[in-house]
């Protein structure tokens, strides 16, 4: 990502350009690392609460992959469906300026 384009981007008040679409793939990262650790802490605290509730600890522990399954997915179907609706207006405003420029 070129830094000017983005600060450029980033500071255009009339948000011609978005800036979304360059950083959609970071957010994911940063979902993935956060699904990451969500999915240890569940496993930390159902290690812990073994001691009091075995099968109750078990299930955490047992379960946590799956939570970062569906944690992951529901944070690829947000930016998706994010990037989606990004590249509709990008499109439509793309078929617009041809309409003008036809016209």
């Amino acid at each position: 990502m070129d830094a000017g384009r983005f600060f450029g981007k980033l500071f255009d008040f009339s948000f011609k350009e978005f800036v979304s679409l360059q950083i959609v793939k970071y957010l994911y990262i940063i979902g993935i690392v956060m699904a990451g650790i969500s999915a240890l802490g569940m496993v930390g605290v159902g290690f812990s609460e073994m001691q009091y509730s075995f099968m109750g600890g078990l299930a955490k522990v047992i379960f946590s992959p799956v939570f970062f399954i569906l944690m992951v997915l529901f944070a690829r179907l947000v930016l998706e469906a994010l990037v989606a609706t990004f590249r509709i207006a990008e499109n439509t405003t793309r078929i617009l300026e041809i309409k003008e420029k036809n016209d």
